[in-house]
Formats: structure tokens, C-alpha cells, sequence
């Protein structure tokens, strides 16, 4: 499904990494690249410069996190896991709701869009419903 979210940015020739981690490994690259010893649900690099073929970026999740976060907001958890690899690449492309409300909201919407599209997919539809 991320292929296809690539594909929809004209980003196909770029490559995507995903690691999924427990609390304990995303404190400690919490800790390390950003100072905040706590998880955290995602944390993203970017590597925006890169060459074809070569990986745009990094998507680093907490799956403790997902569960917990799914389950107070009544939601699957892949649910939840596909908005987290959402919300890491719409970092990763160089939006930062840290920076301010119209940011924030440039994001968001982002985010929508990119989930409608994740949402229309039938292998997405299948992971949900399980």
C-alpha cells in the first residue's frame, strides 16, 4: 500500500523505510536524536536529497504505542498503524505541525488525503476488517 501512496506523489523511484519497534526503542531514538526521554508514537527522518532509487526517508513506530492509541480512540489498530505511516511521511516530505497553525493545518489535510487513498485500497480494507 505504500507503493501505491508513492506512486500517487510521483514518488515511485523513491524508496520507503519502515521499522516498527516497542516503547523501550523508540524512548531511546527519542532520547538520542531529539533530547525527550519518553515514546513516543513516530519519529521520521527525511532525507529529501536523496537519488533515485535511494530512500527518501525513514518511518521509525512505537507498535505499543499504536495499540494503546487504537484502543482509546476505538479503532482498529492498523487502523491507527496506517495513520502513524501517514503522518511519518507527510514529515518526511517537510510539513511540521510543530511549526504552527497553518502548517498544522497543511498537514492535516495532507493526511486526510493520503489516508482516503490508503482507505480505498482493498488489501487496507481486508487488514481493518480482520
Amino acid at each position: 500500500m505504500t507503493g501505491e501512496l508513492l506512486a500517487s506523489l510521483k514518488l515511485q523511484d523513491k524508496d520507503l523505510s519502515i521499522l516498527f519497534v516497542d516503547d523501550r526503542g523508540i524512548t531511546a531514538l527519542n532520547r538520542e536524536y531529539f533530547g525527550k526521554d519518553r515514546p513516543t508514537n513516530v519519529i521520521s527522518f527525511s532525507y529529501s536529497d536523496g537519488m533515485p532509487g535511494e530512500a527518501m526517508g525513514d518511518i521509525i513506530i512505537s507498535v505499543e504505542r499504536t495499540a494503546v492509541e487504537a484502543g482509546e480512540a476505538g479503532i482498529p489498530f492498523y487502523e491507527r498503524l496506517f495513520a502513524l505511516i501517514v503522518h511519518g511521511l507527510v514529515h518526511i516530505m517537510g510539513y511540521d505541525h510543530l511549526r504552527g497553525e497553518s502548517e498544522a493545518r497543511k498537514m492535516r489535510y495532507r493526511e486526510r488525503r493520503f489516508m482516503d487513498l490508503v482507505r480505498s485500497q482493498p488489501a487496507y480494507r481486508a487488514l481493518v476488517d480482520i
